[in-house]
């Protein structure tokens, strides 16, 4: 008996942009973006100081007002939903956002204040709170720092437990910006290692990380774009996009990309 073919799955898209813009002062800070993010993809956005990394994510995030252009978050539109709900389903994990902690907030109010979008958790801490951060933490191998204050807590552990924040929302899609920052090499290439660990769980939503360093892209991660002149110059498969033409391009010098092992390297002749 023929088998009747099964119909390929699916994938849901979590974020669609289609011809974005954003001005200041009549100066286009993004001009024209178009990008598709689906789920379970791990992207990572490159490009150099100035080029719009920084502007792209917080017009994704409802901080910046498009100028002109459409935007669908998980299957709502930018100006047809209260953007504060749909801000709900990105979360943002930065230095501005560490910046903003009090040294004497506990790990664990950190964590729980992802949930109500708050900074320095003032509401009442409950039982079920608490074990829902602590599951948090545990996956992101920072379970036992729970009884912590902020302000003893390295670099790398402040950036795992604001990814444990981030989840506590259950977004469809995460921004780290330039998570390695403030890492010294070794504790940088651990971190690195931790993502691309985390980029494997499927249960982890979709992922853009803003760096400036190819070196900093964990292995695991499928998808990459290149942002200059606030347009993005490529995006598409990892591989078909980190090229040293296309890097060459971005950073206006030239540029030899290669592999060393799983990593990345880049030399600037």
């Amino acid at each position: 008996m023929k088998k009747t073919p099964q119909k390929a799955k699916k994938i849901k898209k979590i974020l669609d942009i289609r011809e974005l813009s954003f001005e200041v002062a009549d100066k286009k800070i993004l001009d024209a973006i178009n990008l598709e993010v689906l789920a379970g993809e791990r992207w990572v956005m490159l490009g150099a100081n100035g080029s719009g990394k920084t502007s792209l994510i917080s017009t994704i995030c409802a901080y910046n007002t498009p100028s002109s252009g459409a935007m669908t978050v998980d299957g709502k539109t930018y100006s047809e939903y209260d953007w504060q709900k749909v801000r709900e389903k990105i979360a943002l994990v930065g230095s501005q956002l560490q910046r903003q902690i009090d040294n004497d907030e506990h790990v664990v109010d950190v964590v729980v204040s992802g949930k109500y979008a708050q900074i320095n958790y003032w509401g009442e801490m409950t039982v079920k709170l608490v074990k829902e951060a602590y599951a948090r933490m545990k996956r992101m191998g920072v379970g036992h720092l729970i009884d912590s204050s902020w302000a003893y807590i390295s670099q790398g552990e402040r950036q795992k437990i604001l990814i444990a924040r981030a989840l506590m929302i259950k977004p469809s899609l995460v921004f780290l910006d330039e998570p390695c920052t403030g890492l010294d090499p070794i504790a940088r290439r651990s971190f690195i290692e931790f993502l691309d660990e985390l980029a494997k769980d499927r249960k982890i939503p979709a992922v853009i990380m803003a760096t400036h360093y190819v070196e900093e892209i964990p292995p695991s991660f499928t998808h990459a774009m290149i942002i200059k002149d606030g347009k993005i110059m490529a995006a598409g498969k990892k591989e078909d996009v980190l090229t040293s033409k296309n890097l060459s391009a971005a950073y206006g010098a030239k540029c030899n990309l290669k592999k060393s092992g799983r990593y990345y390297e880049l030399k600037v002749k």
